[in-house]
C-alpha cells in the first residue's frame, strides 16, 4: 500500500456497532415464567431498564442499525460467554430462578443453542465485517445499572467499561469521559464493573487486534432512565467523540 493510501486509511472513521445484550425482559412462551413472579420478571434482574431506548436513540443519531437482545438475560445472558457458570443463571442478583435450577447439561446446551448462540454469532459477524473495514470498528455495548446494590448507593451517572491494557480503548474511554463530564455528568471508568470481566466486548478482544477493534461498555444509572435531557447529553457526547475518533 502506498503512503497516501496509508494516510487515507488512518483518516477513515471506524465503523460503529451498537449492541444491547440486556435489552428485553421478555420470556419465550415455551419457557413460561421459569418460576418467577411477574414483579420479578419486570425487575432489574431480568433486563437493563432503559438500555434499549438509549441504544436505539444512539443508533438513530449515528445512522446505524442496533443489535438488540430479544429475551431476558435470565433465559440466556448474551453478555456472558457460553462457558460462564451464570450464562443460564440459577440465581439472578440474589433471586433464585426455579426454572433454571435443575437443568441437565443437555438442557443447558439446548437453551444456549436456541437463545444464545444465534444472536452472538450474528453480532460477531457484524463486528468482524466492521473490523475489516478501512477504519476498523468501535463496538459500543449499552447497559444500565441499578442505583443501589446490596444497600450501597452507586455514585456515578455513567460508567465506561474498557480494557486499560489496550491503549486505543483507554484513550477512547478518556475522551468519552471528558466529553460526558462537560455535560455535567458524574462519570467513572470501569465502574460499576471491571471492563475486563466476562462480557461480549471482553470476548471480542480475544479475536481482534487493538488497532482494529475498540470495545466500550456504556453503563447508565437507572435513576436517570426516562430523563430526556440526560439522554440527549449522553447521545450528543458519544456521537461527538466517536464521529471524530480514529485508530
Amino acid at each position: 500500500m502506498s503512503e497516501n493510501k496509508h494516510t487515507m486509511a488512518r483518516l477513515t472513521r471506524p465503523e460503529i456497532v451498537l449492541t444491547c445484550e440486556h435489552a428485553s425482559r421478555r420470556f419465550p412462551t415455551e419457557l413460561g415464567s421459569l418460576g418467577l413472579s411477574l414483579a420479578q420478571r419486570r425487575s432489574h434482574i431480568a433486563w437493563d431498564r432503559g438500555a434499549a431506548s438509549l441504544t436505539r436513540a444512539l443508533a438513530t443519531a449515528l445512522d446505524e442499525s442496533p443489535l438488540l437482545g430479544r429475551y431476558s438475560r435470565i433465559v440466556a445472558d448474551l453478555n456472558r460467554s457460553p462457558s460462564h457458570p451464570r450464562v443460564v443463571p440459577r440465581v439472578a442478583f440474589g433471586t433464585p430462578v426455579p426454572g433454571n435450577a435443575r437443568l441437565t447439561s443437555a438442557e443447558r446446551a439446548a437453551r444456549l443453542a436456541r437463545y444464545h448462540t444465534p444472536w452472538r454469532d450474528h453480532a460477531y459477524g457484524v463486528i468482524a465485517r466492521a473490523v475489516g473495514a478501512p477504519g476498523g470498528c468501535i463496538h459500543l455495548s449499552v447497559h444500565s445499572f441499578s442505583p443501589t446494590m446490596h444497600g450501597v448507593e452507586r455514585n456515578a451517572d455513567v460508567g465506561l467499561l474498557y480494557d486499560p491494557q489496550r491503549a486505543p480503548e483507554r484513550t477512547l474511554a478518556d475522551a468519552l469521559r471528558e466529553r460526558l463530564v462537560r455535560e455535567g455528568l458524574a462519570v467513572r471508568r470501569n465502574y460499576p464493573y471491571r471492563g475486563t470481566a466476562d462480557g461480549f466486548t471482553t470476548w471480542c478482544r480475544n479475536y481482534f487486534s487493538t488497532t482494529r477493534y475498540g470495545g466500550i461498555e456504556i453503563e447508565l444509572n437507572q435513576r436517570l432512565v426516562g430523563h430526556a435531557g440526560v439522554h440527549r447529553r449522553v447521545i450528543g457526547a458519544v456521537v461527538d467523540v466517536v464521529e471524530a475518533w480514529r485508530f
